[in-house]
């Protein structure tokens, strides 16, 4: 995440009330976006990649269930951690939204302080992954250039020690002082570039 920038919650609920405290409760700290229904919610999801999603179970037409299934059956958004918010206090609900891919459970009437730790660790969770895959590109891509400075190195070699030894020989055969002194010009030119090229091998081989 850009440093400065917030990290955002989706919530979906299809009362205005829950929205408005939930909202309420999260926009101190986060970017939150709201959505009323489940083709609302996919699309929000879809445009906004919040961080986390705050779900509702009893709804019209796509319940919570439905959304979250599409949700983790999209590759855009199947890794966006989803909170279900819900009234529905049985065990088999909650064991039904963990199975779906929930990655945690709050009942209503919910608590601020719960609402704010619940989405809090998921954010901890999220940024601390995001850290982990930063410093693996990172690494990587050192590497690359490591492979690649090594690689061009030894390709550069070759060419380059025949320039030096073509040159010794051209010195050593009947020329004039001009071509003598041009030829001591790429001699010179020749020995610096092989020290450059030895120093990118030294700093490959580190």
């Amino acid at each position: 995440m850009d440093e400065g920038k917030k990290n955002s919650v989706l919530v979906v609920d299809d009362e205005n009330s829950n929205i408005m405290a939930l909202t309420d409760i999260l926009s101190p700290d986060y970017t939150v976006y709201a959505a009323k229904n489940g083709q609302s919610a996919i699309n929000a999801a879809d445009k906004y990649l919040p961080d986390v999603i705050l779900l509702d179970i009893l709804m019209p037409e796509m319940d919570g269930y439905d959304i979250i299934a599409a949700l983790k059956s999209s590759e855009k958004t199947q890794n966006i951690p989803v909170i279900f918010v819900t009234g529905l206090s049985n065990v088999d609900d909650e064991e039904k939204g963990l199975t779906l891919g929930a990655s945690d459970y709050i009942s209503k009437p919910f608590s601020s302080a719960i609402v704010k730790l619940r989405v809090q660790n998921q954010i901890k969770i999220i940024n601390q992954m995001r850290l982990i895959i930063e410093k693996e590109l990172a690494d990587k891509s050192n590497r690359a250039k490591i492979e690649f400075l090594s690689r061009m190195s030894h390709e550069m070699l070759t060419p380059m020690h025949a320039i030096m030894g073509m040159t010794r020989m051209a010195k050593k055969s009947e020329v004039s002082g001009e071509i003598k002194e041009h030829l001591e010009e790429i001699g010179a030119a020749s020995r610096h570039m092989l020290r450059l090229i030895n120093d990118l091998l030294d700093i490959s081989d580190e």
